[in-house]
């Protein structure tokens, strides 16, 4: 089989009080190959203390999309421990993204815990 991921990116930015100052990144829709067939598609309960996030049923890392499902907190994320490079605000997503194979991604709520959504397929 072929093109067993799809993934569809768009973005767009309005300026409110100026619409000539428009930026538009056009729809773009790529299909992968999948060469296993392990995915992982759990909510997580992240505390307010680092979680690392165990992908059970993934043998080799590959796609990876979090939601964050909480209506008030924000949550963090990142690759190492204690280094936060990304950030999801209520109801926000991060991805998705090709995780390396081996790495380990690591979540912290802000103030209270929040249900995350984790989306994860074997490459």
């Amino acid at each position: 089989m072929a093109n067993e991921i799809t993934i569809t990116l768009a973005m767009e930015r309005r300026h409110a009080t100026n619409l000539s100052d428009t930026h538009t990144f056009p729809s773009l829709r790529k299909q992968y190959n999948q060469t296993g067939v392990g995915q992982d598609d759990r909510k997580h309960s992240i505390g307010t203390t680092e979680e690392s996030i165990t992908l059970t049923d993934v043998t080799t890392n590959g796609f990876v999309l979090l939601h964050n499902l909480d209506t008030t907190n924000y949550v963090q994320w990142g690759f190492a421990t204690g280094v936060y490079g990304g950030r999801m605000k209520a109801g926000e997503t991060a991805g998705p993204f090709r995780l390396e194979p081996g790495a380990t991604l690591y979540l912290k709520a802000n103030t209270a815990a929040c249900r995350v959504r984790v989306i994860a397929y074997e490459d």
